[in-house]
């Protein structure tokens, strides 16, 4: 016995929820002002001190992990949006 499908509107609710959610991770930008920390550490590599080479390690990690979330969410937007270009609106 399968389970009651719910009601069209909580779909359309969730979809939508799914698709804001998707645009906020696919428009993501890291702060100029973090972004400039890492720039900055990046060109000094070669002097940094260890806790500085351990913060770079950090940032380069955290900004490939939220690359590959980028890169996800508006995979997933566009195979929704495909799906569902009703959902679409605005930007």
């Amino acid at each position: 016995m399968s389970a009651a499908a719910p009601a069209e509107p909580a779909w359309q609710t969730a979809l939508e929820a799914s698709v804001a959610a998707l645009r906020r991770v696919a428009g993501y930008a890291l702060d100029p002002a973090l972004d400039q920390r890492v720039l900055e550490l990046g060109e000094r590599k070669e002097f940094l001190t260890p806790a500085e080479h351990q913060e770079l390690l950090a940032w380069v990690a955290f900004t490939e992990q939220r690359a590959l979330d980028k890169f996800t969410a508006e995979r997933a937007l566009r195979r929704l949006l495909a799906l569902r270009p009703d959902l679409g609106g605005a930007p």
